[in-house]
């Protein structure tokens, strides 16, 4: 492992840190207490999604509160950092909406919960056609942010009808990969894994997975 990669592995991990921090905090309020304030947060950022990281006002305590000071941007644009930490967040506030358990939960790596997804919908086997597998593909070939967050949205969407929850940690660190072209390909391949090897049981109810995570979570290295 190169000094670059152990270093955009690091910060990944310190980012990824930040989000689950936030998330839990806002699910929290919204699953546990029904707080009047975690429900105004979580509507600011869903209104927030598609502005640029910093440029809306009412979701700075949330965005950047305490974000780690290794990420900070310096210029006029926000870092790769602020900026898939900002998408993070609001893609969570989408996913959270009106539902009464934790869509935010350990381990639910974007492909594992896309291929729940597809079964559910009552995709085919072989797992090579759909309009579910179209947009994954999709998704999975964007040559920027701004195409992954529109085909994000739509399927975020999908997995709130659904009640399958995702993992915040692992997708905001998958975005910040994502920034750099150079890294596209490895988040590529921990996308495809997790649809195409993972097994979901017929009966499987993501709802009492547990939310915990660990300092030593594979999701964060």
């Amino acid at each position: 492992m190169t000094e670059q990669t152990t270093s955009s592995t690091g910060k990944a991990t310190t980012l990824a840190r930040f989000v689950i921090g936030k998330v839990e905090r806002i699910q929290g309020g919204l699953v546990d207490q029904q707080s009047s304030a975690a429900k105004a947060t979580a509507a600011r950022l869903r209104r927030a999604l598609e502005r640029p990281a910093g440029s809306v006002p009412e979701v700075w305590e949330i965005t950047l509160g305490g974000f780690p000071e290794s990420l900070i941007g310096h210029g006029d644009d926000p870092s790769a950092a602020e900026q898939a930490a900002h998408t993070a967040l609001c893609l969570f506030a989408i996913h959270q909406q009106s539902q009464g358990v934790r869509m935010h939960q350990s381990g639910w790596g974007l492909g594992r919960s896309l291929r729940l997804l597809h079964q559910k919908l009552g995709g085919s086997d072989d797992l090579d056609s759909g309009p579910l597998i179209r947009r994954f593909n999709a998704l999975s070939t964007a040559d920027s942010l701004d195409e992954v967050l529109w085909h994000l949205r739509g399927l975020i969407t999908q997995l709130r009808a659904a009640g399958i929850p995702l993992d915040y940690g692992r997708l905001v660190r998958d975005l910040y990969r994502y920034s750099v072209p150079e890294y596209r390909d490895s988040v590529r391949l921990r996308w495809g894994r997790d649809f195409y090897t993972y097994r979901p049981e017929a009966t499987e109810d993501p709802s009492v997975t547990d939310s915990s995570v660990s300092p030593s979570d594979n999701s964060l290295t």
